[in-house]
């Protein structure tokens, strides 16, 4: 969920036990919800199937070198639209805000809106960040020491408007928007930026891109799917803006979820990604290795260049009342030009986790992981499914 609020967090304490669920108006029922969990509704107040919407706040506390203590909050709306039925998944709205005890700043907000009926399903995304962020010099063998904290603010918003077409596929317009300016990268004794950054040097820059996405999804949650079908593919194009150089990217995504049936309360869950770009590609905007989502134990961006491609699977199994855990490893690789692709020194990762159900009613889980590759590792806790 979110790369840059995600790395900032990787130390985060979620206080989960103090968690409260405001439940507000009734819609019509759920058929995503877990089988027999009536989690903390009263019956009195609605049917037993109606569908309730619902508030969780999660305070936050952390501490990293870099930012000292942070303190927070962050909050998801679960709800479906007036008109929803059955046939509509829910939908979502999110809001965080990060402040730390050296003036840095992290607001950012978005929601999945599904449409009755889901004849269209709009995702916005969009915020402001001032944080310093690890970056690596670009290549699929780039060393440790080529490491730099970059400092920058950074607005901005993406957006999506799909139709559905029939049959489980949308399709839509894509929105990208991005500024990034008061860039300050450390630099070598004679004032020069490190030849590390020959692709992608740090500096103010705009994005703004239009694409179209098509997607086909069965999935029966978008939060915590446990069955279903994802894929994805999304080219955008950045024209040259605000003296930016401009560049082109494609974006592919593939899911896929089933429950075995010799194994009760297990979900096994695969995922493809990959990330093409071509053009003069801005240092925030390259294509990265790991994080929070795939290829976790990898610190997002540890290995960056012009493409990316990696492969995840889980083995997600429920222990007992709202509580479960994972087990999950992944490969990936960068490189710069399709004729230099190569797999002579790919990237594994591997960890497990504890999943916490916050709402049984419409399951959102806490998720709490920790992976390891061969170049780092990292302990991940937020909110909803690596993916």
């Amino acid at each position: 969920m979110h790369q840059l609020f995600v790395r900032t967090l990787s130390l985060l304490f979620i206080a989960f036990i103090s968690c409260a669920e405001v439940h507000a108006r009734q819609a019509p029922a759920d058929t995503l919800r877990a089988p027999g969990m009536s989690g903390l509704l009263f019956q009195a107040e609605a049917e037993p199937d109606a569908y309730r919407n619902s508030i969780v706040p999660v305070p936050a506390v952390a501490y990293t070198p870099e930012t000292g203590l942070m303190l927070g909050a962050v909050v998801f709306y679960q709800f479906k639209p007036a008109g929803a039925g059955d046939e509509t998944r829910a939908s979502q709205l999110f809001a965080t805000g990060i402040y730390t005890l050296k003036s840095q700043i992290i607001l950012e907000g978005g929601t999945t809106l599904i449409r009755p009926g889901e004849t269209w399903i709009h995702n916005l995304y969009g915020g402001y960040n001032y944080f310093p962020a690890l970056y690596y010099a670009p290549g699929f063998d780039s060393l440790d020491d080529s490491e730099r904290t970059v400092e920058y603010r950074r607005l901005f918003l993406q957006a999506d408007f799909l139709q559905n077409r029939g049959n489980n596929w949308y399709a839509g317009p894509v929105i990208n928007f991005g500024r990034v300016w008061d860039v300050v990268i450390p630099e070598n004794d004679d004032g020069s930026i490190p030849a590390a950054w020959a692709r992608g040097n740090p500096e103010n820059n705009t994005i703004a891109g239009l694409g179209f996405s098509v997607r086909f999804d069965t999935r029966n949650s978008i939060m915590t799917p446990t069955e279903g079908r994802y894929f994805e593919i999304t080219p955008v194009v950045n024209p040259s803006v605000a003296g930016s150089k401009g560049f082109s990217s494609m974006y592919l995504d593939a899911r896929r979820y089933w429950q075995p049936e010799p194994l009760p309360g297990t979900i096994v869950a695969a995922h493809f990604s990959g990330f093409f770009t071509t053009g003069d590609v801005p240092f925030q905007a390259m294509p990265g290795l790991g994080g929070d989502n795939i290829g976790r134990g990898y610190y997002f961006g540890r290995f960056n260049d012009q493409n990316v491609a990696q492969l995840q699977l889980e083995l997600r199994q429920h222990l007992w009342w709202r509580f479960g855990a994972v087990a999950f490893a992944s490969a990936g690789e960068v490189w710069n030009r399709f004729e230099d692709f190569t797999l002579s020194n790919p990237k594994y990762a591997g960890g497990a986790g504890l999943r916490f159900n916050l709402n049984p009613r419409d399951s959102m889980n806490i998720r709490i992981d920790y992976g390891f590759g061969a170049h780092g590792n990292g302990l991940y806790l937020t909110i909803g499914e690596a993916f």
